[in-house]
């Protein structure tokens, strides 16, 4: 939309650089993004505050660049993350850059009404994604994509050849000039069977345990002697350390090897932490609290 769509037929070569801004809580998946569709890894700026985001579109426009959109995040996978999309989305909107917002993991939750002040403002964002099957229970891959209008995504991607002409219609709609591949699988389904079996309360009802049991399970962590909370739950995400990177490593290499729980790993200002995060569909109270165990366990032995 940047280039008005010379991109399309001309490419990216001999067209002004365009910009993507992020945080650095961003998923990676939005640097591969970058990278494949040629705008380059150099061309994505991860900005260090939503305060900075007004001056680097400024600079980067009076060097010659060309601002093209912005990324934010709600609930990075690394720590949680979250922009102010409000504040955001108010500087993009002034600048003329489209917005899109991540929410791979945390959209999920924003099925309960109590969580919603997490992406206050995300009505003014151009496109939003969440994965269902990232914690609302759906088996893997399905995706939501939210567009405030579909235009600029169609006019990207349609492409409408012979053999892809509907007869006898003006203008359907069809799905292949929404997406990169013509076809697609009936993953919608799968949110229709979640929403049969369980309900909206009960999916509801999963995530504010997660979320419950993510605290409480963060209370029991810090009150271990030799352990710190690092970042608190952001929803049923948190991560912990020990003393030091040598011992934060050595506890989580023993943890894994126990085989009791599986924790994953992250570095956050530099620093190399434990990350726990309460969302696998069947677990319990149990589940969570057993994490608790297994670390006190391993620090007495």
């Amino acid at each position: 939309r940047a280039l008005d769509w010379a991109g399309n037929a001309e490419g990216l070569s001999g067209q002004p650089r365009v910009r993507i801004y992020a945080s650095a809580e961003t998923h990676s998946s939005v640097d591969k993004a970058v990278r494949i569709a040629g705008i380059g890894q150099e061309n994505l700026v991860k900005v260090p505050t939503d305060d900075a985001l007004a001056r680097l579109i400024e600079e980067d426009r009076a060097a010659g660049f060309l601002p093209a959109g912005v990324v934010a995040c709600v609930g990075g996978t690394s720590v949680g993350g979250t922009d102010r999309l409000a504040a955001t989305i108010a500087v993009a909107r002034e600048a003329g850059l489209y917005t899109h917002v991540d929410a791979a993991w945390a959209g999920s939750a924003m099925i309960c009404p109590e969580f919603r002040h997490y992406w206050t403002g995300v009505d003014g964002a151009d496109s939003i994604v969440f994965n269902p099957h990232k914690w609302l229970g759906a088996q893997f891959d399905c995706a939501v994509q939210f567009l405030a209008d579909p235009a600029s995504q169609v006019h990207t991607l349609g492409l409408r050849t012979a053999y892809l002409e509907t007869l006898d219609q003006d203008a359907p709609t069809d799905f292949n000039d929404w997406t990169v591949p013509l076809g697609r699988r009936f993953r919608a389904l799968k949110i229709w069977f979640l929403l049969r079996a369980y309900g909206l309360e009960g999916l509801r009802a999963r995530i504010r345990n997660h979320v419950a049991w993510a605290e409480e399970l963060c209370d029991e962590i810090a009150g271990i002697d030799g352990l710190e909370i690092v970042t608190p739950p952001m929803l049923s995400l948190l991560t912990f350390a020990a003393r030091d990177d040598t011992a934060t490593e050595r506890l989580f290499t023993a943890i894994n090897d126990d085989g009791r729980v599986y924790l994953t790993q992250t570095r956050h200002n530099g620093r190399f932490v434990i990350r726990v995060q309460v969302g696998q569909f069947d677990c319990t109270r149990e589940d969570v609290m057993c994490v608790a165990k297994v670390l006190r366990d391993l620090l007495q032995n």
